[in-house]
């Protein structure tokens, strides 16, 4: 049976302390906390048992950061997770997510403080097909060559410098 808890945008309590009633909830497989501004570090360290989750959107949950991320290495059935928006991720991070060995999808739009040695650090998820860069100025040719050695198709790369720089 597919569980899912939807968006937080027309729910504006849902916060860490909700997110820890949720704790029980192990068969949950889609959780979507888009725009859950009042989510943190502590907020996801409650969801570190719900290892049946496959996709997470923390798109939008601005208190959201590399602390955080630590927080998701216990959810290894992801397949695809979407950390767009949230602008205190550096990508410092990125080394917890080695254990999600099966994540193919990866939202970072609009994240600013992402560094080149971030985007090394995501030449490790063997998995990973699908990289969303968008609007993120700080690619340079070093990060992507970083990837290049990735099982992304040559088409996604291309999909992602145009939106990396639309003409």
């Amino acid at each position: 049976m597919r569980r899912h808890v939807g968006t937080c945008s027309p729910i504006p309590f849902h916060d860490d302390q909700w997110l820890q009633t949720m704790a029980g909830l192990t068969d949950l497989t889609s959780l979507d906390l888009t725009h859950c501004t009042k989510v943190s570090e502590a907020g996801l360290q409650a969801l570190a048992g719900l290892t049946a989750l496959t996709s997470l959107d923390l798109g939008g949950c601005a208190k959201v950061s590399d602390d955080g991320i630590l927080a998701l290495a216990s959810l290894t059935a992801l397949t695809g997770l979407v950390l767009s928006c949230c602008e205190h991720v550096s990508g410092n991070g990125f080394r917890a997510l080695a254990s999600l060995t099966d994540l193919t999808s990866l939202r970072l739009g609009w994240c600013d403080k992402v560094s080149a040695n971030g985007l090394h650090t995501l030449a490790i998820l063997v998995a990973l097909t699908s990289l969303d860069l968008s609007y993120y100025e700080h690619v340079s040719d070093d990060g992507l060559h970083a990837l290049a050695g990735t099982r992304m198709s040559f088409d996604a790369g291309c999909r992602l410098l145009m939106l990396l720089h639309p003409f």
